[in-house]
């Protein structure tokens, strides 16, 4: 071989290892030889996003990583192509259908949630939730008396109820709590501060669920079985005088002399109301079963049975309302849009929902429809929603405050 050609062969080599050289660097500007990629988020203003979270799969295909100061997150190998969720508090959530090495955009809301400060306990929910003073008691039956203001939290009380506590519910001063294994305990809240034992109502059942009372009548549903009713006295007799069907019950309460069973049966877990009328409690008539196959979550607001499916689709989802002012004859109210899973209701202006895996507060209105208001993206068990106060709202463990 000639100089020359030694010289031109030399030539080649460097220029296509300077070629294969660059292609390397900017593949891997965004990928690495693992396999891993990176992700950028920034607003719409091209300001990056720290702290954002993407999130997706499920098992061992799941992952969660956190972008840095310049909105920059390493995602693994096995998350590329996944469909994942971009999510921040005060920032709308984001849906990727395909998670790709580049950038994303998410926007602010038009509100701002504000933390104020943690509140003790294990699913916490307020027993009462006043302008300036929270009650709250948790799964472990630590019960916990808090001030508040803007600037944080002060326990000012503390008290032990009976553990393992699945439901709860306040009938004016009266706080009735349903246990996994040990019935009813029944208390006092004329004291907020010290609540007091007025009855334990032994009824016997491993996982007592919702309940609802009237008067002198108790129903009890469990996880699945017949939902029973009860005569109690307040010294804690009680006597069971009849079994209503076979549900798995989302929620029971009563409107009149009428009882409202919010679930499904054991056979067909859809949502429906099935209506009693307890005029006569030891002879209970069916006078309603609804069939909404459709709907998989349901709960009672008011007078209303507020329905909603769950889908895979993109927002905004409706929601159906069925009006049960006379529980006999239920009729529709309508159906409205809502970009979140609804929580809750908290009144006819604002509402709790979610959108995995953000805590949402909706504003709008009951007959109109809800949209996101602000959103909070941070904290254990973000699906746990305790209680409020209008724009105070108590979301995993944490005090939080809607502000504009």
């Amino acid at each position: 071989m000639k100089i020359f050609d030694i010289i031109k062969l030399n030539d080649r080599i460097i220029r296509g290892g300077f070629i294969f050289i660059t292609i390397v660097s900017l593949f891997s500007i965004n990928c690495n030889s693992d396999g891993a990629f990176r992700v950028t988020v920034y607003s719409p203003e091209i300001q990056p996003i720290g702290g954002a979270r993407i999130a997706g799969g499920i098992d061992w295909d799941a992952f969660s990583v956190e972008t840095d100061f310049e909105g920059v997150a390493i995602l693994p190998s096995h998350a590329r192509g996944q469909r994942a969720t971009i999510s921040k508090t005060n920032f709308y959530p984001y849906e990727v259908e395909s998670l790709e090495p580049r950038y994303y955009v998410i926007e602010s809301t038009p509100q701002m949630m504000k933390l104020i400060g943690e509140i003790n306990g294990d699913l916490v929910q307020a027993v009462q939730f006043d302008s300036d003073r929270i009650s709250a008691v948790d799964y472990h039956g630590n019960y916990h008396v808090y001030e508040y203001n803007d600037n944080g939290l002060n326990q000012i009380a503390s008290v032990q109820l009976p553990s393992c506590i699945r439901y709860f519910k306040v009938f004016g001063d009266t706080l009735w709590l349903s246990t996994h294994d040990q019935g009813f305990y029944v208390y006092s809240l004329q004291n907020l501060l010290q609540p007091q034992i007025i009855c334990h109502i032994d009824i016997p059942g491993y996982n007592i669920r919702p309940f609802a009372v009237k008067d002198t009548i108790l129903a009890v549903a469990e996880t699945e079985g017949a939902l029973r009713l009860f005569l109690f006295s307040y010294d804690g007799q009680f006597q069971e005088i009849v079994g209503l069907g076979d549900f798995w019950v989302r929620d029971v309460t009563f409107i009149s002399h009428y009882l409202i069973i919010v679930g499904a049966n054991t056979s067909n877990r859809k949502c429906f109301p099935v209506v009693y009328d307890l005029q006569d409690p030891a002879n209970p008539q069916r006078v309603y079963t609804g069939s909404e196959p459709e709907f998989l979550f349901c709960f009672m607001y008011k007078n209303y049975l507020v329905m909603q499916a769950y889908s895979y689709t993109s927002v905004p989802i409706d929601y159906r309302l069925l009006d049960l002012s006379n529980p006999a004859n239920p009729h529709e109210a309508g159906s409205y849009p809502s970009d979140a899973y609804f929580i809750d209701i908290i009144n006819d202006s604002t509402a709790i929902g979610m959108y995995s895996p953000s805590v949402t507060v909706l504003k709008g209105g009951i007959l109109s429809g809800f949209n996101i208001a602000a959103t909070v993206s941070e904290g254990y068990m973000l699906d746990e929603f305790g209680g409020s106060y209008p724009p105070y709202y108590i979301i995993a463990h944490n005090l939080w405050k809607l502000e504009d």
